[in-house]
């Protein structure tokens, strides 16, 4: 019995590829801005330890969808931006766990299997996720709880968005999503129920157009106080950037702990590579205690501060990582959290 034509346009990585991308001929003041969907969307669920920053085109479209749900249900999103850093490291541990399950396998179908899951970072066709335009979703009920949209598959088995292996109610919750997020605007990639864009490459070649307006963008380097949950005081940092395609290549910022804050821990978020001067103005109470820092929420090491001016403590380094958690104590494990 021959199956039913999959329904949705494929993504071919060659046609991602010829998609002109038309910001690149424009200066960088002249691109679409991000904007930080915890602030512009708030009436969406934002999961903790996302990269917030959204285009503000697919970040009205996001307040369409949601705004279109009923009796209570709303939208969780659990990727927007990811940088070139997140998409590099998915994409090379995936190839690198091809290799060692298929050791027997040529090069070309190691790529293959591997862009199938993570759209691969050295293509002229950015992942959508790099260009701001792409964003992962699901559905919460008005309790706050995951609707079921696989049962009773698991895993990837029924990712293809229409896919007949779920149950009717799995079907109905998952097209009650599904018909917001398109009705609002955006593309859906057929290969995965819960990826919709706007704007990049891929939403190009769904919708029949030759040109895109998003290509690579770089989220803002911030520093974040009290990251315990999410935080909206952010400290923006000062930073150079290529003037070409907004890279950040140095970025530097201070940090004021009041008298009140007898404990503290501040986040240098989206700095990966970039070195960084993160000048830190403690009390004077503290200015002789040691400082920790690590790259996650479970581990700490002492921060080598080896320039200290009565109370300015003046780190530098250059995060291996996207999140670098400095504190003036050894924090509890912190439970993640959503709003």
């Amino acid at each position: 019995m021959a199956k039913a034509p999959l329904i949705g346009t494929p993504e071919p990585i060659a046609a991602l590829n010829r998609v002109k991308i038309t910001e690149y001929a424009h200066p960088l003041e002249q691109r679409e801005p991000l904007v930080d969907i915890r602030l512009y969307c708030p009436d969406v669920v934002v999961t903790d330890t996302l990269c917030p920053y959204f285009r503000k085109t697919p970040a009205d479209l996001l307040n369409r969808a949601q705004a279109s749900l009923k009796n209570g249900l709303k939208l969780r999103v659990h990727t927007v931006l990811r940088t070139r850093a997140m998409q590099k490291r998915g994409w090379d541990n995936y190839f690198k766990r091809m290799q060692e399950e298929y050791p027997q396998w040529p090069l070309s179908a190691l790529r293959r299997a591997t862009n199938k899951y993570y759209a691969p970072y050295d293509q002229p066709a950015p992942p959508g996720h790099c260009t701001g335009g792409a964003v992962d979703v699901n559905l919460l009920d008005k309790e706050g709880n995951d609707l079921d949209l696989i049962a009773p598959t698991q895993g990837w088995e029924a990712a293809y968005t229409w896919s007949n292996l779920i149950s009717p109610e799995a079907k109905q919750s998952r097209m009650t999503m599904v018909n917001a997020m398109l009705e609002a605007g955006f593309s859906n990639c057929r290969d995965e129920y819960w990826h919709y864009s706007w704007g990049d490459s891929a939403w190009a070649v769904r919708v029949g157009e030759q040109s895109c307006p998003y290509g690579w963008v770089y989220s803002p380097i911030v520093l974040e106080p009290d990251f315990e949950g999410i935080a909206h005081n952010q400290v923006a940092l000062t930073y150079t950037m290529d003037p070409k395609t907004g890279k950040p290549l140095s970025a530097e910022g201070d940090f004021e702990v009041s008298t009140a804050q007898d404990k503290w821990r501040i986040g240098l978020l989206w700095a990966s590579e970039v070195p960084t001067i993160l000048r830190l103005h403690l009390p004077s109470s503290q200015s002789s205690s040691p400082l920790y820092w690590g790259v996650n929420r479970e581990n700490w090491v002492e921060a080598p501060t080896t320039e200290r001016e009565s109370k300015i403590i003046t780190l530098r380094t250059t995060p291996e990582a996207d999140r670098l958690y400095v504190a003036n104590f050894i924090p509890p494990p912190i439970e993640e959290t959503t709003q």
